[in-house]
């Protein structure tokens, strides 16, 4: 009957089961069965309506990351360090994903103790694209109150490099000590040790716990890649052929920028090496 419909939020998924949060209660459900076998049925992150212990319908979603499965996301959090050495490759392809997704991204560059150079370099290079970049230290705990403001509200997720401090910042925004793989039972609910997803909530703060998982991936087309650069789109349209994808092309204005070192030959690079590993993976999934 339409008085047992409710409507929450799914905090975790595994195999056929799913804890969906009902107004801050959580419940066990199934789901009805043509959303089970759909590729994009359900998702950690969806809205979802419940009848009585049954999830029957999917509402509308503002985004989706395919690789890890979730949805709705309203914040990605990219941490990077100085020590190991910052991906910037991995930093470009979380990125683009979340300007694929329409999902806000900022960086945290952590261990702030250590040292400034790191966060020189990816000011340098992302200057242009409007990126908030902040500065915090785990260990010291500078930085990490405003961070905790910046995530109040909002459905973030962590990504970024091993060992760059994913774990240690949660720590230090929650007053914790969790070790690589364990979640305390003050914000979560026991171990985590797989790299399936789940929703952790506490101080207003939502973030999805997503181990195994650097970057996070859309469905993003080569068609799209150039929108996330939006230094080269400006200057696109001075390129000799249109619809220039600034590689291989004669008269090319980004690549004439890159030489003459008004654009970062680093970041170009990279550029290229993703472009054509969408446009490979693309052709791998047409001929299939």
């Amino acid at each position: 009957m339409l008085k047992d419909i409710k409507i929450g939020q799914i905090y975790k998924a595994h195999s056929d089961s799913y804890t969906v949060n009902i107004d801050k209660n959580s419940l066990n459900c199934g789901a009805r069965g043509v959303l089970k076998i759909k590729s994009d049925g359900l998702s950690v992150g969806d809205y979802v309506k419940v009848d009585k212990k049954t999830i029957v319908e999917v509402l509308p979603r503002k985004n989706r990351f395919i690789r890890p499965n979730v949805s709705n996301v309203d914040l990605v959090v990219a941490v990077f360090a100085p020590e190991p050495k910052p991906d910037l490759y991995l930093l470009d392809k979380l990125y683009i994903n979340a300007v694929k997704e329409n999902v806000d991204l900022i960086i945290v560059v952590n261990k702030q103790d250590v040292g400034d150079q790191v966060l020189e370099l990816i000011r340098n290079e992302y200057k242009d694209l409007g990126i908030e970049i902040l500065s915090v230290s785990s260990k010291t705990g500078v930085g990490i109150l405003e961070l905790k403001e910046k995530l109040k509200g909002k459905l973030s997720v962590l990504a970024g490099q091993s060992a760059a401090g994913k774990t240690s910042i949660v720590n230090a925004m929650f007053g914790l000590n969790l070790k690589t793989g364990e979640l305390s039972e003050k914000i979560l609910r026991g171990k985590h040790t797989t790299t399936r997803s789940e929703i952790f909530e506490q101080d207003d703060i939502k973030l999805i716990d997503s181990p195994g998982f650097a970057v996070l991936d859309a469905d993003v087309d080569v068609d799209e890649i150039i929108e996330c650069y939006p230094e080269y789109f400006e200057v696109s349209k001075y390129c000799k052929f249109r619809g220039c994808t600034h590689i291989s092309e004669p008269d090319c204005k980004v690549k004439e920028f890159v030489n003459s070192g008004q654009f970062s030959k680093e970041r170009y690079v990279r550029y290229v090496e993703i472009y054509n590993d969408i446009a490979k993976r693309r052709k791998i999934y047409e001929k299939d």
